[in-house]
């Protein structure tokens, strides 16, 4: 048996996909990736380069994984393979929807979709993209990827002198940490002190850290970069509290990390999250672009701590019903195995 992975092997999501098959299956994965780079232009050649690479390499595989589908899935169509699986990251990966780029991704999307074996749809949100685009209802798998629940345990929180939040996602303009830096702000002016737990990089870092010194929060706030997922727990179990506001999403493993780890969630209110937060039940749901919003839920989960602890348990149950890594791992290399046999 050979497997290869296409996408970014440093990307948490990845690891945890081929871990996970090679844990199940006993087999090593083979993985190819563009080679990263800062330039605009660089990246076009280097990902000119890869394609060519494929194109002409006489390497057959019994397995493609392949990530993103208007990008690693699309060059899997030009890998020899028995089996062709493709995963798409976000609720459509024709993103921006608007404009040239929309336009093209949109076909390379339609290119994967109608000559895939199988798709994974980590959540529902995630079909109706994957439908408009060509794909067909049998060949979708609805499944999250899963965690690994005996590294993200959960810890019952006790009510804290001053709560502690924490955002996992990267530096970059589309997940708005401008806007949590401002809700910090927001409640620190009205007598309530939040600190907050940053993890990850992105080209944002330096200016988001010189906003927080502007508005004068930047002892409440602790800058870890980019760490290893293994090391991502430790960090949950100091926080009370889980932060996202994208203003787009797929179906997020960092919101299951922090309801496995027993945080409670806050995030934005878009259809992937509404599939596994009740509002004002087991997390609270705000709009995009509110950061005045964002403060008040942080209020009312702090002034209200007691009255939500049941529904952090109600978090953890859900997570070890749906999202059991080696559950789901076997379950999608049951799959995989009766594709490359039939």
């Amino acid at each position: 048996m050979r497997i290869l992975f296409l996408g970014e092997t440093y990307r948490a999501d990845a690891q945890t996909w081929i871990k996970g098959i090679e844990e199940v299956s006993g087999v090593a994965i083979e993985t190819k990736e563009i080679p990263k780079s800062a330039g605009r232009v660089s990246r076009i050649l280097l990902a000119i380069q890869f394609l060519i690479s494929l194109l002409f390499s006489k390497q057959n595989y019994d397995l493609v994984l392949a990530e993103r589908a208007t990008s690693y899935g699309f060059f899997s169509l030009l890998v020899k393979t028995k089996i062709r699986v493709v995963a798409q990251q976000g609720i459509t990966d024709a993103f921006p929807e608007n404009g040239f780029s929309g336009w093209y991704k949109r076909i390379l999307q339609r290119a994967i979709y109608t000559k895939a074996d199988l798709i994974h749809a980590w959540g529902y949100v995630m079909t109706y993209a994957m439908l408009s685009s060509g794909a067909s209802p049998t060949k979708i798998l609805v499944k999250p990827k899963g965690l690994n629940l005996d590294k993200f345990t959960f810890s019952e929180r006790v009510k804290p002198k001053v709560f502690t939040a924490i955002v996992t996602r990267s530096l970059y303009k589309i997940y708005r940490h401008n806007e949590i830096l401002e809700a910090i702000q927001k409640l620190k002016k009205n007598g309530l002190i939040l600190n907050c737990i940053i993890i990850g990089e992105g080209d944002q870092s330096e200016i988001l850290k010189d906003y927080a010194q502007k508005l004068g929060i930047t002892n409440q706030l602790n800058w870890v970069g980019r760490i290893n997922n293994e090391e991502l727990p430790k960090y949950l179990e100091k926080a009370e509290i889980y932060l996202a506001v994208p203003e787009t999403e797929g179906v997020s493993a960092s919101l299951f990390e922090g309801m496995a780890a027993g945080c409670f969630p806050i995030v934005t209110d878009l259809p992937a999250n509404r599939a596994f937060i009740n509002s004002g039940r087991n997390g609270l749901l705000v709009p995009v672009g509110n950061p005045t919003i964002l403060a008040e839920s942080i209020h009312l989960f702090c002034n209200n701590f007691s009255s939500f602890k049941e529904a952090l348990l109600e978090n953890r149950d859900l997570i070890q019903k749906e999202c059991d890594l080696k559950s789901n791992m076997n379950f999608f290399y049951s799959r995989y195995q009766k594709l490359i046999k039939n």
